[in-house]
């Protein structure tokens, strides 16, 4: 609170502005910025009078000292709020700008991309200082995965996140994506989370479910978003095709409607739907989703919601939050007993909320080897802690607690996170200077095929910007490549799933318009060159202008890769039959399903036997990992680079992959035949040799009439060749 003192001084200000005193104004000033009690609204008015008497300048100096005295002080955050109002008084004030920028850049340095917002919008001078706020504040507030209103249009969009070579915020609509310039941001206005537009767009599933669970909350929803009273006729032409058989669902349904609180029914055959004068309030519509949730970790997402929204003042009431805090305690309590994943994510949340709802550290209902146990199998733990914000607050949890081999059980559980989960994982492990255990999470991502879409994501933004050394970025790509074709025939998936992963490695890869490509091809091996070649095109998760993107940044490489091939034997490709693919999968399958799950338990089992230092079954077991994980990544990279031998590539007048050879031994005289496939296919009972061992090296090239050497050590065997066909 101000004290009489400073509010009779800036008082007095105020009256020596008004009477056009501005020497004495400019003199009292410099007292007036040095009182920490001083009512900063009250203060700003000084200013606002100087611009309305076209005293511009003067007010832009006042505004300079006063920003730069609460910066002194130690009240940045106060500042900022001082050098804003500046801003929206002066739009052109140069000085005010750079001010801004400063300040911002101190405040929010810890954010990526804090950068390019500046460099978007206050380091624009083509946009007045006011606007060029109101588009950072934007901008800063449109969170990935958050909605929004485009009011010209009147359709809501999911935020992809934003891009600073598109020179904007990037919005995905139902019809394709948008970037929002900083001078079209203001035709943007935040959507709900709930909004029933949205959910039909991007979140189906999750309004199926209501369907099933709520019907109640589906048809709020359904109001709240597009009319507050509706005809049951054009309800139902919203709400068909989410519920599936409407007589069926109607008739369940109708008889909750009737019975709601919130909603109201008009009698007869025909009725309309409405919404009652006094609606929930947002708090409270967050306190019954928190007690209506179907299961814990959907009680936990929502608890997670009511602490982010409770810090904004007046956002939620505060006995919405005295509830949810006392519901999480409870919850974290009665799962005490529990070793589960669960319980671990209750206490962790239950933590949160008293931290940030009554300002200080509760004690955690969970010790250390619960909490390590509760990482064990990290399969389990992923799958159980689903929620994206859960899971970064178990983890932070998990880091504070500090349980024996707790970064070990992270980084094996890294591979099969989201891209949320293993950046809040790195992050945990980089707050305790464990950078090696990051990029061992790294090479484990990289070695095993059925990691995550957005584990991937998450692996090629690190990779692609060089803050991943360990791992080869090109190896990435690849993997990045293969898993977007995979997702599409990934029978496994609902439709919901695989759009929304397939966007999101999207979006990773073309990031900054698909900057990062170009340097990570150059440093390509040319093996590698081809595979990416090979998986880009004809990608049935890429659209044709990010395949020409991707053929675009190869040929500027590359050229030689987009010539005709000749001749078809290259010596930097594998070459195999499908059987030689399938073959090579299964081995592929038999590390990555079977022994590194296997060795994975192993270091979950040794280290809760405690100190891991002096564990020699522990180092041995993580060492068996590392090896395990490189030799998978090979493999892949070896499937990835593969060729299939065809009839064409075999259908030659000399001996070339896929030739069947008949030939005279000339020392015994014998006709033998042979059969030269891929290393991957070689069975020598059965006449089938690889290319590229060295007896089929003898044979490579040589036509009918010629004869093939081979020597080994002292020995020496000659064939005279009779006979060359494709033998595929």
């Amino acid at each position: 609170m101000p004290t009489v003192r400073a509010a009779m001084h800036v008082d007095e200000l105020l009256k020596l502005a008004k009477k056009g005193k501005f020497d004495e104004v400019e003199a009292g000033w410099v007292l007036a910025a040095g009182e920490a009690e001083a009512d900063l609204e009250l203060l700003l008015a000084v200013p606002q009078i100087l611009v309305d008497r076209g005293q511009r300048e003067l007010a832009e100096t006042l505004l300079w000292y006063l920003v730069d005295a609460l910066r002194e002080q130690g009240r940045p955050e106060r500042a900022l709020a001082a050098a804003r109002r500046g801003g929206e008084l002066l739009p052109g004030s140069d000085v005010l700008r750079g001010l801004l920028a400063d300040l911002y850049g101190e405040l929010h340095g810890h954010s990526d991309d804090v950068g390019d917002l500046l460099r978007l919008t206050l380091g624009s001078e083509d946009l007045p200082l006011d606007t060029a706020l109101v588009a950072l504040e934007t901008l800063m507030a449109l969170r990935p995965g958050c909605y929004v209103l485009d009011r010209q249009r009147g359709v809501v969009g999911r935020v992809r996140g934003v891009d600073a070579e598109r020179g904007g915020a990037v919005v995905e609509f139902a019809d394709g994506e948008k970037c929002y310039g900083p001078k079209m941001l203001g035709r943007l206005e935040p959507a709900e989370d709930d909004d029933f537009r949205a959910l039909s767009a991007f979140e189906r599933d999750r309004l199926v479910a209501l369907a099933e669970s709520d019907p109640q909350e589906l048809v709020r929803l359904a109001l709240t978003t597009l009319d507050r009273r509706m005809a049951l006729r054009r309800l139902r032409l919203y709400l068909e095709p989410i519920v599936g058989s409407w007589s069926k669902w109607w008739s369940r349904a109708r008889d909750m409607l009737r019975r709601s609180a919130d909603i109201g029914m008009t009698a007869g055959g025909s009725p309309s739907l409405f919404l009652r004068a006094k609606p929930l309030t947002h708090g409270e519509r967050l306190k019954r989703r928190f007690d209506s949730a179907e299961d814990l970790l959907g009680r936990l997402a929502t608890a997670l919601h009511v602490v982010r929204e409770a810090a904004e003042p007046g956002r939620v009431e505060p006995e919405v939050v005295g509830h949810v805090a006392r519901e999480l305690a409870a919850l974290a309590r009665s799962r005490q007993a529990d070793a589960g994943p669960l319980a671990l994510a209750a206490a962790a949340v239950a933590e949160a909320a008293a931290r940030s709802f009554g300002g200080g550290e509760s004690a955690p209902c969970v010790g250390p080897d619960a909490a390590i146990e509760a990482l064990r199998e990290p399969e389990e733990f992923v799958a159980a802690v689903a929620d994206p914000q859960v899971l970064a607050c178990t983890l932070e949890f998990v880091r504070r607690l500090a349980p024996p081999g707790w970064q070990d059980a992270l980084v094996a559980a890294m591979p099969l996170m989201s891209r949320e989960g293993c950046e809040a994982a790195a992050r945990a492990l980089s707050a305790e200077g464990a950078e090696d255990a990051v990029a061992q999470g790294r090479r484990e991502l990289l070695a095993r095929p059925e990691s995550h879409a957005g584990a991937l994501a998450w692996l090629w933004r690190d990779s692609a910007a060089g803050r991943a050394d360990e791992v080869d970025a090109a190896a990435v790509l690849i993997q990045v490549l293969t898993k977007l074709t995979g997702l599409v025939r990934d029978a496994d998936l609902t439709e919901a799933q695989r759009k929304e992963r397939i966007a999101e490695l999207r979006s990773a890869l073309f990031l900054r318009g698909g900057a990062a490509l170009g340097d990570v091809l150059a440093a390509a091996r040319p093996e590698q060159l081809v595979a990416v070649k090979a998986l880009s095109e004809r990608n049935p998760a890429l659209t044709d202008a990010m395949q020409a993107d991707l053929a675009k940044a190869l040929r500027q490489v590359r050229p030689a890769l987009f010539e005709k091939a000749v001749p078809p034997y290259e010596e930097n490709v594998v070459y195999t039959t499908p059987a030689g693919v399938a073959k090579r999968k299964a081995d592929l399958e038999q590390i990555a399903h079977v022994r590194l799950p296997q060795v994975i338990r192993e270091i979950g089992q040794a280290a809760g036997f405690g100190d891991v230092s002096d564990n020699a079954e522990y180092q041995s077991a993580v060492q068996e990992r590392a090896r395990l994980a490189e030799r998978a990544a090979r493999i892949q990279e070896e499937i990835a680079e593969a060729r299939l031998i065809t009839p064409e590539l075999a259908a030659a007048d000399h001996v070339t992959v896929g030739s069947r050879v008949r030939a005279r031994n000339l020392d015994s005289g014998q006709e033998e035949s042979f059969t030269f496939l891929g290393p991957w296919d070689a069975d020598v009972e059965r006449g089938i040799y690889a290319y590229n061992a060295p007896l089929g090296r003898a044979f490579m090239g040589k036509g009918v009439g010629q004869t093939a050497t081979f020597r080994m050590g002292t020995d020496e065997r000659r064939w005279e060749i009779l006979a060359v066909e494709p033998g595929v």
